[in-house]
Order: structure tokens, then sequence, then C-alpha cells
């Protein structure tokens, strides 16, 4: 049987029916698992994947929750499997709802794939979720309960104007009530189209200012009349996957990109124009038009050496924007914080105060932020040598605590992302199949 399942005027076909797990995604699911194990550490508690996944090759990179029992995962690299969408229960993972297992799946047949595809985490859209997945072929929407399989669908995204899209991970897709959408991955380019995905349109490039031609066409043109154009590739590159390394509104109204983060080149750079454009510096890039144009905003980093820009950014709404730096072999970790992002060349951007012993270290990383919807309890997800890191704010970004040694008896390794449904319920997610979580953040 089909379901159509609707996302922003985008209505997509389920064949795969299936009924919704008798517990409403709380409990062992098909392919469940057993118990929470580790001890519990600050009111903490780890849910282990199913017994029969091989942790080591297992990343968890997202989770979403509509209710406390209505819990999704995404993971990648799930055992001998590929990844998967997964309900989530308080003890055990459930259901397997998206299967990107190039054998046993049709996913990797239908975006043209060949090979496991991981799901990398869930993007809230106008509608409903997407979840981030490692090509570009196909889009994975779900909504209503989304504890329930037949909430869950794919189509192929299109074509871009001159071929596909190939294997670049998805960072996002949003659309507008009058069928304006874009579409972002990790190729490098901002895509624009008129209507919703489908084997049918044709994505139209917007920007990409350091691909070969550049995009607009006549980007050097531009730049040369007006430097505050931004001359960055689209987003950062790592992996793990980053979590956060684009981010736009659901109408569109606002995107944030880093500029000079990991992995990133910028026109400049690859022409040799430092000394006639000016120079490398960190920062931020904003558009307000939609993804037609990028604007350069720097961060401000009182320091003596070059200094690498944010590793990822992310928006509570379009004012409220965080980007932040903490990437292996780079001696420079930090987050900014802007409160009138929308305004971009002219916005503020304030640097936080975080823990003074991460600040000079070479050896952590800082993967991911994310806030209740209060906005103003929040935490950020990393790690300091391969341990668990775990910051927390309770004043919206402006200053940050260490509270590591909450999850550090639980967690073996890096954390990569997290959620958190009001300020005292959240899970943190990594390497090696963690899910940690707690009824009780703020004790």
């Amino acid at each position: 049987m089909k379901n159509a399942i609707l996302l922003g005027g985008l209505v997509f076909l389920s064949a795969c029916g299936g009924a919704e797990t008798t517990d409403g995604g709380t409990g062992g699911g098909a392919g469940g698992g057993g118990a929470g194990g580790g001890n519990a550490t600050a009111g903490w508690r780890e849910i282990n994947p199913p017994d029969d996944f091989n942790a080591s090759s297992t990343y968890v990179y997202g989770v979403y929750c509509t209710a406390a029992d209505k819990c999704v995962l995404a993971a990648g690299g799930a055992s001998a499997r590929g990844g998967g969408v997964y309900t989530l229960g308080a003890n055990a993972w459930g259901e397997l709802l998206v299967d990107g297992d190039y054998e046993d799946g049709t996913l990797a047949s239908l975006a043209n794939t060949v090979g496991d595809l991981h799901m990398l985490g869930f993007v809230p859209t106008r509608t409903g979720v997407v979840a981030r997945i490692s090509t570009s072929g196909a889009v994975v929407v779900g909504s209503g309960d989304l504890t329930n399989k037949a909430s869950w669908s794919a189509v192929k995204t299109g074509a871009t104007d001159d071929g596909d899209f190939g294997l670049n991970a998805t960072l996002t897709l949003q659309s507008t009530a009058d069928d304006d959408w874009v579409y972002v991955n990790n190729a490098g380019y901002v895509y624009g189209a008129t209507q919703a995905p489908s084997a049918s349109p044709t994505w139209t490039r917007l920007w990409a200012p350091t691909a070969v031609p550049s995009v607009p066409a006549d980007f050097v043109t531009q730049y040369t009349a007006d430097k505050t154009l931004c001359d960055w590739d689209i987003s950062t590159t790592a992996q793990p996957y980053p979590s956060q390394s684009f981010w736009a509104a659901q109408d569109l109204s606002v995107m944030v990109h880093p500029a000079y983060g990991l992995n990133q080149n910028s026109w400049r750079e690859k022409n040799n124009k430092e000394s006639e454009f000016g120079d490398i510096k960190p920062g931020v890039c904003i558009s307000t038009d939609k993804g037609r144009s990028f604007h350069f905003k720097e961060l401000t980093l009182d320091l003596d050496a070059v200094s690498p820009g944010p590793f990822g950014v992310t928006c509570l709404d379009k004012d409220t924007c965080f980007a932040f730096n903490g990437t292996p072999f780079q001696d420079n970790g930090y987050i900014f914080s802007s409160t009138n992002a929308s305004q971009g060349v002219s916005s503020t951007w304030t640097r936080a105060t975080i823990p003074a012993s991460l600040a000079p270290s070479g050896d952590r990383t800082i993967s991911a932020l994310f806030f209740a919807p209060d906005k103003t309890h929040g935490w950020a997800v990393g790690n300091v040598s391969r341990k668990a890191l775990l910051l927390r704010t309770t004043d919206g970004g402006k200053t940050w605590t260490d509270i590591s040694s909450q999850v550090s008896a639980l967690a073996e390794s890096d954390l990569i992302n997290g959620f958190a449904l009001d300020k005292d319920r959240i899970w943190v997610v990594g390497r090696y199949g963690f899910i940690g979580t707690t009824d009780s953040a703020q004790k």
C-alpha cells in the first residue's frame, strides 16, 4: 500500500507501508537490543545499540524527538549493514524505519549509488524533517508521527543543470510556501528549484564562488565591485561527517556557513589574489536573499597566530546564531554568538567565555551545539584527546562550563551531536554507537 506524505507542498509516496511499532517507538522493536548499560552518572544512562551490531563501526549522527516517547535516531555504518533511521526508545534502539544498506535496502538504487548509505542527522523543515544522507541522489523525509514507518519516504532529488548530483552528502533542503526550493550538499553548491524534489526538476546552481567556473558566472566582476561578498567554499568537511557545516532558515530568509574553516578554500587562495583583494580572515558567510549571494562577516580573534575560521555554524532562528571552532591541529577553540545575524555584514558577533583549558589545545574538537526550545539552556559536544567533551550554558551561550565528567564513565570516545527536548531532557550521541540521555540535565 502506498502512503502520501506531504513536505511543504511535496508529496512523497511510500511503498514500504509498515505498521507503527506497538509501543510507539519507545521499546525494542525489530532489531531492538537490550536495556541500556553503563553506570549512571548525574542522572545519565546509556542506550546501547542492538546486540548484533558491531559498535566499532557504528556512528550515531543525530537524534530528533517530537515528544519524549516519539524519538528517532540517525546512524551510519551500523554493523555490517549500512546506516539507517531507527526509532529510539527509553532503553533500546527500535524499528528500522529507513534502510541505507546497499544489499537489503532500496535507497541506494533510488539514489543511483553503489554502496551503503549513512544517515547523518536531521534537518527540521516547515512541515516535517529531512534525514541527511551521504548522497545527493535522493531525499529522505518524515512527517507526522516519525516513529511510524509509513511516515518516512524517499524520492529522487532530480538533476542539476549539467548532470546529476553525485556522491555528495546532503546538508539541507528547505522551501518557501510558494515553491522556492533550496538544496545544499557537500559538492560546494547552493542549488535552487521551483518545484519539489522528484525525478523531474532541474536544479540551478545559485552560488559557488570557488567552483570552476565560479557561480555566478560574473562572480569576479561582482567581487571586484563589492569586497563584502564571500569568496569561500560553501561548507567545511571532515570525518566523521560534520553535523553543522551549513544552516538555512525554514523560510530561506537567512543562510549561514563558515569562512576559513576546516578544509575550506577561498577564491582568493585558489587564484593567488590575496595581495589584490585583501588578507584571508576567519568569519561567517551570510545570505539574506535565498542563497543568491553571501556576504562576509569577520569574527574578530585577538590572537597572534593565523586564526582558523569556524568548523561549524548553527542558528536557533534567523537572528540567534552561533559559530564555533575546535578542531585537531588548530590551536584555537572558540564559540561566537549573534542576536542579529539577519543583518548580514552589519550583524554583531560576540565571543563567548569557554573553559580556559579548551582554547589553547590542539587536540580537542567541538562538533556541534544544540539548545532547548527556551534558547537559554544549551550544550556543546565534541572530544578532547578522543575522550567525550560536553559543555553547558544556562545564559543563552554567553558562558560555557565543562560538564564532561557527567558522561565520561559512559562514552568511550567522540560525541558528535545532541538534541534537547527541553532544558532537562537531552540526548548526546557519537562514535561506537553511543547514545547517552538524561531527564535531569540541569542537576
